[in-house]
């Protein structure tokens, strides 16, 4: 029988001596860290050289899950993984829904760490109780969907699997691991599974622990709230629920915040053909759900007809859309949908994909690449063909592929003709699918995270229903330091991030001292969210001088639309990084200050 999750263990494995063993979870952590996310990035800061190179045995592979994972508390089914990234060289946190984590909540692991090299292919095989190295030289070469189909015909029960494809094989900066079709998709972790000869993770557990009598309470308090959620007619989730995440998309559009050609504009003419509606329409099969959700935001969607029929993709998502649809200049739906398929079988990250070949189409048109160096393809936005194909070109390093599987940011300094103005990546990665001249909120975050251009800690809700003036700079880095906060502490419950819309921060609470038996205040928990993000900051190295936009977003304004001639003024902007700075307590490089770190207990 499972244990209880603050008597869970980690489990740690070394590749290159082939060693497996258990560690108690300091009882410490728990209070400081919760689990998820902290877990990760308490290992993470203690036990990784920040300038190990992400590639060397000596980084780590940390995958954890949090003391709601496993339950059936909705929306906390996601699994977090923790490494050192070869996309942005700072630390990285990225997550996968589905059923991967429920999985391994039910053996007597919160936290599995992965370090070394193994000599060659494998896979670790985990257990209720314990652990094994399995060999995968047979699985070496095989897509992800293929692969863990083989691996649970051999192990011969009911497992679920994490695995890269040929993508993370061949060291693509930005690949991913994949779960089912759910992705651990940002940031290259998946080409640091690579880096180790690991193929996968296999998990088998045990039975599932009911839940006790105050956490049956607040699960139930949990899904009374979703429920009623749901209901509403224009609530987010419930949108999300009835139309996938794209379901924004046209609304976006018309307020000239969507991103089109590399973000050269912010008005896409084939919006309608990329649409929710459209979709939902000529692609959808069936809604598809995480362990324990009823909001089942996953599309199953199937192309019927044309040069893509067949393709089948647990999706697009919206960012998906945006990268391989407007941002490319494509209005094909079933384009698309067969690049997010490959995506997912080569094991790649939709968004940076999708980003860094619109980086290479706006090279072509501008005469920096041509066709001799495209290997034939006429490489100009629109064309949904040329695109699919270079997808596949980058997950193989085939011709120009090999340079754009590097990444934006390094192709744009390889090229040093002047295109790192419009290579749309921050520290790195490349951009979510959100204008930072169209929402400051976005400018702000999108500069100061620690992943890089990164949705998920921002204000986005707030900017795009009117809350807050997503033109207006003053109080924005205020605000994007307090849902930074905010999220980090969430996401050590690896809670998803619509959760964060869709419940009072005194259920999490109520959740968490539920299942753990403590007794967090708000504040409390908060300081875990605040204490982890300056920890990131400190491993990573970050300054003010990493905390900055492309050039194109302080020098180009949006051409057409309503929000036609606006762009991000670098004076305010720079005074917005002041406020930042001011509300986090660090100094005016934007380093934490010895006090700030005392007062978080990172230095005693």
């Amino acid at each position: 029988m499972s244990k209880n999750y603050l008597n869970k263990k980690i489990l740690r494995v070394d590749l290159s001596n082939k060693k497996i063993k258990e560690q108690t979870v300091p009882q410490d952590w728990f209070g400081k860290y919760i689990g998820g996310m902290g877990f990760g990035i308490k290992i993470l800061f203690d036990e990784v050289n920040p300038k190990v190179d992400a590639f060397s045995p000596e980084n780590k592979l940390i995958f954890s899950i949090g003391p709601l994972t496993g339950t059936m508390a909705p929306m906390f089914a996601q699994t977090c993984a923790v490494t050192k990234s070869p996309l942005t060289n700072g630390a990285l946190n990225t997550y996968a829904g589905g059923f991967f984590g429920a999985e391994l909540a039910r053996t007597n692991y919160s936290t599995i760490v992965i370090e070394g090299r193994a000599e060659k292919p494998c896979y670790l095989s985990v257990e209720e109780d314990g652990a094994e190295i399995v060999d995968a030289g047979s699985l070496w070469g095989m897509k992800t969907i293929p692969a863990q189909e083989a691996i649970k015909k051999d192990l011969g029960k009911n497992v679920q699997v994490a695995c890269i494809g040929p993508a993370g094989e061949n060291l693509v900066r930005f690949s991913s691991i994949i779960a089912g079709r759910r992705a651990f998709g940002r940031g290259g972790s998946g080409s640091v599974m690579g880096s180790k000869n690991l193929k996968a993770v296999a998990v088998s557990g045990g039975e599932r622990l009911p839940e006790n009598e105050k956490l049956a309470e607040a699960i139930k308090e949990a899904r009374e709230i979703l429920k009623n959620a749901l209901s509403q007619e224009w609530h987010l989730t419930a949108l999300f629920s009835r139309y996938g995440t794209n379901a924004a998309m046209p609304s976006l559009n018309e307020r000239g915040m969507l991103s089109t050609r590399n973000h050269q504009e912010g008005v896409f003419e084939g919006v309608n053909k990329i649409s929710a509606e459209y979709f939902g329409k000529n692609l959808f099969v069936k809604n598809v759900a995480c362990f324990a959700c009823p909001v089942a935001c996953g599309r199953f969607s199937v192309v019927k007809s044309g040069p893509y029929a067949g393709t089948q993709t647990e999706g697009p998502e919206y960012e998906t859309i945006y990268a391989f649809g407007s941002n490319c200049g494509i209005d094909s739906a079933e384009a698309i949908a067969k690049a997010d398929q490959l995506c997912d079988e080569y094991g790649m990250d939709t968004l940076s994909t999708g980003v860094t070949v619109s980086f290479a189409m706006e090279c072509y048109e501008r005469g920096i690449i041509n066709k001799k160096d495209t290997g034939g393809l006429e490489l100009k936005f629109g064309n949904h063909e040329a695109m699919v194909k270079l997808v596949e070109m980058i997950a193989e390093r085939e011709g120009i592929g090999d340079l754009l599987a590097e990444g934006s940011r390094r192709a744009s300094e390889k090229l040093d003709v002047g295109s790192e103005v419009f290579a749309m990546q921050v520290k790195g990665m490349e951009f979510a699918a959100w204008m930072p001249e169209a929402m400051k909120g976005i400018a702000c975050t999108f500069a100061t995270s620690n992943r890089g251009a990164c949705h998920k800690r921002a204000i986005i809700g707030d900017e795009f229903s009117g809350r807050a003036d997503p033109l207006a700079y003053e109080g924005k880095g205020k605000l994007t330091k307090e849902i930074q906060d905010k999220v980090n502490a969430i996401f050590t419950l690896v809670g998803c991030r619509f959760s964060e819309w869709t419940y009072p921060l005194d259920l999490y609470l109520k959740l968490l001292n539920a299942a753990t038996g403590m007794n967090f205040s708000e504040k409390d928990f908060i300081m875990v969210g605040e204490r982890i993000w300056n920890m990131e900051r400190i491993f990573s190295g970050f300054t003010r001088k990493d905390d900055r936009l492309p050039e194109r977003c302080y020098t180009h304004p949006i051409p057409s639309g309503p929000l036609a001639g606006t762009l991000v003024d670098r004076e305010k902007f720079e005074k917005m990084l002041d406020e930042y700075y001011e509300a986090r307590g660090w100094d005016k490089e934007g380093r934490p200050t010895e006090a700030k770190l005392r007062k978080l207990s990172i230095l005693t």
